[in-house]
């Protein structure tokens, strides 16, 4: 994903993007995902991954990151003006956030935020039910949740069995929350294996 925004947005091919217009592309995403401006990009650009940008590079980027994911364009568009009317947020599994009880009230990003961030948490909670049966007698338990990734310690003989069985209950629960999504996605989901948290985080 994140190769795939520094081609658009760098106009170089998807192969040749090094590890510095990767580290741009995240700011992009993470940062346009929920409706941050111009602005607001360069100041999280360069406070969360170090990257320089000037206003005019960070209008440049904006406009190619929604040339790139038209789609994801109009849905903000439609899901910012619904939660200004309503003054609510709905997750994909249904849960309300109530803008009308906060007290800073309806924010723009906030509404882009939460069926986003509400939809990813569901998935993970989904998965983390249906992990707890998968796992049946391999010596394998869950020892930590971050934010997206399940962390586990597992005998080395079972490791091979356990990969497939956490892939396979992250993609059951990302179902249970988008159902239909199968053909939607590739690559949702990655296992790695090794020594300790970091070795197979690679």
């Amino acid at each position: 994903m994140h190769a795939k925004t520094a081609a658009a947005v760098l106009g170089v091919d998807i192969a040749a993007v090094t590890k510095e217009q990767r580290q741009l592309a995240k700011a992009v995403n993470f940062g346009l995902l929920y409706g941050q401006g111009a602005k607001g990009l360069v100041g999280y650009a360069y406070s969360a991954y170090g990257v320089d940008m000037t206003l005019e590079q960070a209008k440049a980027a904006r406009q190619a990151f929604f040339n790139a994911y038209p789609d994801l364009a109009s849905w903000q568009c439609r899901q910012g003006r619904e939660a200004k009317w309503t003054r609510k947020a709905i997750t994909p599994a249904g849960r309300i956030r109530d803008f009308r009880k906060e007290a800073s009230g309806f924010r723009y990003t906030e509404a882009l935020n939460t069926p986003i961030s509400g939809g990813a948490a569901e998935v993970l909670m989904a998965t983390l039910g249906i992990l707890d049966h998968k796992l049946g007698t391999l010596d394998a338990k869950l020892v930590n949740v971050v934010h997206d990734e399940l962390v586990l310690e597992v005998a080395e003989h079972d490791a091979p069995a356990t990969r497939k069985i956490v892939e396979a209950a992250m993609f059951e629960g990302y179902l249970l929350i988008f159902p239909g999504g199968e053909n939607s996605v590739t690559d949702l989901v990655e296992a790695h294996a090794g020594t300790n948290w970091g070795a197979a985080k690679r």
